[in-house]
């Protein structure tokens, strides 16, 4: 799906005042980052690694695990249709509401596709497909499975492979990636991202973590120099500083919580373990609102319908600062008196 992503604002000619489509940390780049990226400029007159070797030997100290457990990606995006690849003319259930890309990876691999929806998943859920793909924190919900649960979901289903997309791992309070587990688990990949957490979705950097054998088979494919020069300083910046560019969750999540009570006086509010969550309008359509809040007010939320199993009226938003919060507020009430 090229198009029907949030962060749309370069189809608009509008000035985007707040962007509440994207969940990226809207407080945006480290200047660090910046300084350091200003700096590496001279790097772009030559190929870079064809594989990312340096990044992934930092990603893997990071991890606590063998550089022959790590894939830099181009983004998470290219990790999912690299294992849909890989899984090329199998089968995969899709545990929706998710990601469109999960799916669309499938597509062009010619992978048979299943959904259950998220709701009906079970520890003890039995799978007859050779891949699932399951997002934790899920996107668009912000909903969350323990630890615990995932691992027994896979210790019952050894001859699945699980594609646990941990991109919005860094947004919630709770334990829930499986890194840890990643000896003991021989089924399971873990996607991640750094565009996310790192507002620097523009680089495209992300990482695949699995056993060697499946890192070894899925890089088999890979075309090289997929992470440009940029993106491996990013990531080599990012982690060689990551204690310093962490920032407060608690703060990040009281003020979605602040946001979803004043919401709840319009729309149905779900709730959420991240920094983003869903809405449900009462009457029009996600739609609508949508194009109301852009040229009116100068406002991005994300139109949900496109999710499957979401309806037309659902949207997503994303949390930004309490002043751009009230300018949705206000643009949301200012829709529902007309």
């Amino acid at each position: 799906m090229i198009l029907g992503h949030g962060d749309d604002r370069y189809l608009y000619s509008r000035e985007i005042l707040a962007d509440f489509s994207s969940n990226v940390y809207y407080k945006g780049l480290s200047i660090g980052l910046i300084q350091h990226l200003s700096t590496q400029l001279f790097r772009l007159k030559n190929y870079p690694e064809a594989n990312a070797q340096s990044l992934q030997e930092a990603l893997a100290q990071w991890h606590a695990i063998t550089p022959a457990q790590v894939l830099a990606t181009n983004g998470a995006t290219e990790a999912f249709y690299l294992v849909a690849h890989a899984w090329r003319r199998q089968s995969a259930t899709i545990v929706i509401p998710a990601f469109a890309e999960y799916e669309d990876a499938c597509r062009v691999n010619d992978i048979s596709v299943s959904y259950l929806e998220w709701s009906a998943l079970q520890q003890d859920s039995s799978f007859e497909t050779e891949l699932v793909f399951l997002g934790n924190p899920n996107n668009p919900t912000g909903a969350l499975l323990t630890v615990d649960f995932l691992r027994n979901l896979l210790q019952h289903n050894p001859a699945v492979t699980f594609v646990i997309d941990e991109a919005y791992v860094d947004f919630t309070l709770a334990r829930a990636s499986l890194v840890d587990s990643l000896g003991e688990l021989p089924n399971l990949v873990i996607i991640k991202s750094l565009t996310k957490t790192y507002a620097i979705p523009g680089l495209r950097l992300g990482y695949m973590l699995s056993n060697a054998e499946t890192i070894s088979a899925i890089t088999a494919s890979k075309m090289p120099w997929s992470v440009n020069a940029l993106a491996i300083e990013a990531g080599l910046y990012i982690t060689a500083h990551k204690e310093t560019l962490t920032f407060r969750v608690e703060e990040l999540l009281q003020d979605t919580v602040a946001l979803m009570a004043a919401l709840r006086i319009y729309v149905n509010v779900m709730q959420t373990n991240t920094n983003f969550f869903l809405c449900e309008l009462l009457r029009g359509t996600a739609a609508e609102l949508k194009a109301y809040l852009l040229e009116e007010h100068g406002l991005l939320i994300r139109d949900a319908g496109n999710f499957k199993s979401l309806s037309e009226r659902h949207f997503r938003v994303a949390t930004q600062t309490p002043e751009k919060n009230a300018l949705l507020i206000k643009g949301i009430d200012a829709w529902m008196a007309r």
